[in-house]
């Protein structure tokens, strides 16, 4: 009977074991790199840049793992934990493929069998045109400003502005109106700091009960 008792014990012990190492890990990303043979890769949210999963690439091929509560931003992090070879996306609960090259890791990243990832990358591309636009007139005001033309360097000041105010309108738009997409607490609660209390407020009641209470959802509460 005793010996039963125990047999019974350790099977559910197992089972509980199983179970707490399923859940541990409902975030799985199978990668291939060309161009790598051997090679380590880390896992790391974003936010605290806490390393979550490493694993050594073999002929250009591994595998990551973790677990996640909510919606967040990861980085893979390409060779050494210090890397300046980050790659970051935007992830949920699910089992995503990710390919990318040893040269352009960052650039030539993508990720698959993730709607919410496409989402964020079409978003992401949308600001990048504002960033880059300004970038041109900074080159622009910098060059202007060695010819001392004031005039000119302060029309373009204000043009900047203008731009920078057209972008964080864009963002607040873009939250306003999806509210059910956790990417919508998560770009405001990035802007934070360029969106007037008010509007953040806004964003924040806007926003679906389920998104209010994800990551970036009680982030963006606590800023308010």
């Amino acid at each position: 009977m005793a010996r039963f008792l125990m047999k019974n014990k350790i099977i559910i012990f197992l089972i509980i074991l199983t179970s707490c190492s399923s859940e541990k890990e409902n975030l799985i990303i199978e990668g291939e790199i060309s161009g790598i043979k051997n090679s380590m890769i880390y896992l790391s949210s974003a936010d605290e840049e806490e390393i979550l999963d490493s694993v050594n690439i073999i002929n250009g091929k591994f595998t990551l793992k973790t677990y996640l509560d909510s919606t967040k931003e990861m980085r893979m992090i390409l060779g050494d934990k210090n890397s300046e070879n980050k790659f970051n996306f935007i992830s949920e609960p699910a089992h995503i493929l990710f390919t990318s090259s040893k040269d352009k890791f960052v650039f030539n990243g993508e990720i698959q069998n993730s709607k919410l990832y496409i989402d964020y990358k079409n978003l992401k591309n949308q600001i990048n045109r504002f960033d880059e636009k300004d970038l041109e007139m900074l080159a622009e005001q910098i060059e202007i400003s060695v010819k001392g033309n004031t005039n000119k360097y302060d029309s373009i000041k204000e043009q900047r502005l203008k731009l920078n105010q057209r972008k964080i309108l864009f963002v607040v738009n873009y939250a306003m109106s999806n509210k059910t997409s956790p990417l919508s607490a998560f770009i405001s609660y990035k802007y934070r700091n360029s969106i007037s209390d008010d509007y953040l407020k806004k964003i924040f009641e806007n926003l679906s009960d389920d998104i209010k209470g994800s990551y970036y959802g009680a982030k963006l509460n606590s800023s308010l």
